[in-house]
């Protein structure tokens, strides 16, 4: 009985190597790490399930069955530079071969650093356990360290040897469930198609910027005659070029003000908040009713933002426009899902009733969907402004002009699902005094850009019916 108690307790620093090294990994792999433009948390769980998972949050999780080691590899997005996003996106050597290179040596790098990183917690925490164990001979501890970098080295070579890239060929999604068409089809589409995107990324910046020239030259001699000029945005989600679009328009024309019929994020998350720095930059008055991608946490970074106005029901005075509007019906929550048809159908019933009984009307107002938009009776309101359809519209019934902005930020990420992405899209709205000296709708301009083709159009419509089958378009 005591040699069986000596033998076991021979094997004891094989033990402690083995449970320090799993527990100093497990605990303390966490790693952030600075790639491009994205900030990438990278982690290793021992003895977990073997599977490769990636998080994007606040979508969910990615697990890709990789290898067969009962290893959990995690990769994490932690945050992301707009700003350094852009620079790379619109970087004229994207495509090359050096550039290429050069984000292939990066990313090898880092995972050089993590593995030595591992490493050196696999050899620290046998090295702790042992001496925590009462082994504290330092021939001893050196020998278990030099046994616990084996054993990770043996692992890594042996994962490195077997791991399948196409296990991402059956993934597993756990999260949102509105989030899961986009991004499992994200997932499957990234593999074979990066080298696309990227070529996509540059003719779209080369013919949204070459467009948004020649909207510059077209000058005053391609204005309207107009006491006040509105820019109506809508469906932005969390595009950035969408901002750079709006700006190139409010500096080439007189804009007075701009509105914004919402989404301006996809899920309205604190991640996303970066994209209204970029209002600041239009210097001009933002007027912002939500969408149902929005969020209240979109609601309160707006409020810092100093020249937003959140549109309620109360109405605001812009350039002796009266502005008058509602949020969506789910912007109280951090659900995309719109409401539906049905409560849409009651709100506008609602909308009508409270509207119907007011003499003074605004002269704009301004919802986000479109079922609610369209079921407002002709006649209540002068301007109607809406989105949610991601397509360009304008048409008058009775008294009223309704005016769908389209997707101004060409519907974000998923505007790449489609065969051809969406267009970006916006409108000018051209308001002139009357004998009165009342300022009425005179024209509206519909802007497109589509990006991955070489068209630009401006589609100009006249309010008292000159060209109001057609409109005028201008094609570049």
């Amino acid at each position: 009985m005591q040699g069986f108690t000596k033998d076991r307790r021979k094997y004891l620093p094989v033990l402690f190597v083995f449970l320090g090294l799993i527990l100093f990994i497990n605990l303390f792999s966490s790693t952030d790490f600075q790639l491009l433009s994205f900030m990438i948390n990278l982690q290793v769980k021992l003895g977990h399930a073997a599977r490769t998972s990636v998080r994007l949050p606040p979508v969910g999780q990615l697990y890709a069955p990789t290898h067969w080691l009962p290893i959990r590899l995690k990769a994490e997005l932690r945050g992301v530079d707009l700003n350094l996003l852009k620079t790379v996106a619109f970087s004229p050597n994207l495509d090359s071969p050096e550039m290429l290179e050069a984000i292939k040596q990066e990313a090898l790098r880092i995972l050089l650093l993590f593995f030595l990183k591992v490493v050196a917690l696999g050899v620290s925490g046998s090295v702790f356990l042992l001496f925590i164990g009462g082994i504290r001979q330092p021939r001893q501890l050196f020998l278990g360290g030099v046994a616990a970098a084996l054993v990770i080295v043996l692992l890594v070579g042996v994962l490195y040897a077997t791991y399948d890239i196409s296990g991402f060929e059956h993934l597993e999604y756990e999260g949102m469930i509105e989030a899961a068409p986009w991004i499992l089809g994200l997932a499957w589409d990234a593999v074979a198609q990066v080298e696309e995107l990227g070529k996509r990324v540059q003719v779209l910046a080369s013919n949204l910027y070459s467009a948004l020239q020649e909207l510059e030259n077209l000058g005053p001699l391609g204005l309207v005659q107009a006491d006040v000029l509105v820019l109506h945005v809508s469906d932005i989600h969390n595009n950035p070029i969408a901002y750079s679009f709006a700006k190139q328009v409010v500096d080439s024309f007189p804009v007075d003000f701009v509105v914004d019929t919402g989404d301006l994020t996809d899920w309205g998350t604190a991640l996303e908040m970066e994209i209204t720095g970029r209002i600041e930059d239009l210097k001009v008055p933002y007027l912002f009713v939500t969408g149902n991608h929005d969020s209240p946490e979109v609601l309160r970074k707006l409020t810092s933002v100093k020249n937003a106005v959140l549109i309620t029901h109360q109405e605001q005075v812009i350039q002796e426009l009266r502005v008058a509007g509602t949020g969506d019906l789910v912007a109280d929550t951090y659900l995309a899902t719109p409401a539906s048809p049905r409560e849409l159908e009651a709100y506008a019933s609602e909308l009508n009733e409270v509207w119907g009984k007011i003499a003074d009307k605004p002269d704009i107002f301004m919802v986000h969907n479109h079922l609610v938009a369209e079921a407002l009776e002709p006649g209540l309101f002068p301007l109607v402004t809406y989105g949610h359809t991601h397509l360009w519209g304008l048409h008058e019934r009775g008294a009223t002009v309704y005016s769908n902005a389209g997707t101004t930020g060409a519907a974000g990420i998923r505007g790449f699902q489609g065969r051809e992405p969406l267009p970006y899209s916006l409108s000018l709205l051209y308001f002139k005094r009357d004998a009165d000296g009342k300022l009425r709708l005179e024209a509206v301009d519909g802007v497109h850009v589509t990006g991955l083709g070489t068209s630009f159009s401006l589609q100009r419509t006249f309010i008292d019916g000159r060209n109001s089958d057609d409109g005028v378009e201008i094609g570049l």
